[in-house]
């Protein structure tokens, strides 16, 4: 993290969840390319601008329930801002407080522990991801929740051309990494590990999808 982006301040649960006045939206609407694919979120939020964080965050936040496992959760302000706490991990430690983890295939937890199990923009990174959705749902509680963000497979391949900014351009592209992930292939995968009804809907514009499941209740 740059010192600018350190000094930008700490974002507020009530301003992302809040509807923007039409000017904002309007300022949202023209600085969306710099925004969206050449400025940090730090300098987008010193233009004025909602970054790309504070959009998933905004699209995210109001389906959590209870207590979250943010899984890939960077600087884990997801569950920071989640006023049912809960706890977020990551392989990486990006200075946020998160639990950091060796594997999303072998979470610390017990069976059932959370209410919402969230991957924000981060399956894509994930090489066993299908395994690593399995494992979410073990911890998932029956009838709890499952949220996802994603991009797909050819605006993440632009965006993370262009992205030079990004985590992963300082360790690169892992084998089993992608930029992003089609709608058939997200729903197949959440289907795969169990879950039924997948819902989507869309942000950003509609450049960006935000996946929602359920684990079915027992009986």
């Amino acid at each position: 993290m740059t010192a600018h982006a350190a000094s930008v301040p700490a974002l507020h649960r009530e301003s992302l969840i809040g509807r923007r006045g039409i000017v904002r939206s309007v300022w949202d609407l023209l600085g969306m390319p710099l925004r969206f694919a050449v400025l940090p979120d730090g300098w987008s939020r010193a233009c004025g601008w909602t970054s790309l964080e504070e959009e998933r965050l905004r699209a995210v936040l109001p389906w959590l329930e209870g207590r979250v496992l943010d899984v890939g959760c960077g600087p884990n302000r997801l569950v920071k801002l989640h006023p049912g706490g809960g706890v977020g991990v990551d392989v990486f430690d990006f200075g946020g407080g998160a639990t950091i983890i060796e594997d999303t295939r072998r979470l610390p937890f017990a069976d059932a522990s959370f209410d919402t199990v969230s991957f924000i923009a981060c399956l894509n990174h994930i090489p066993y991801r299908g395994e690593a959705l399995l494992e979410a749902w073990r911890v998932l509680r029956p009838g709890g929740r499952l949220v996802a963000t994603m991009i797909n497979r050819f605006l993440g391949a632009v965006g993370h051309a262009i992205w030079w900014y990004g985590e992963h351009h300082e360790r690169g592209m892992l084998p089993g990494e992608t930029g992003g992930l089609n709608v058939s292939e997200m729903k197949r995968l959440l289907h795969h590990a169990g879950f039924g009804a997948v819902e989507l809907r869309r942000f950003c514009y509609g450049l960006n999808g935000l996946y929602l499941a359920r684990k079915p209740d027992r009986g």
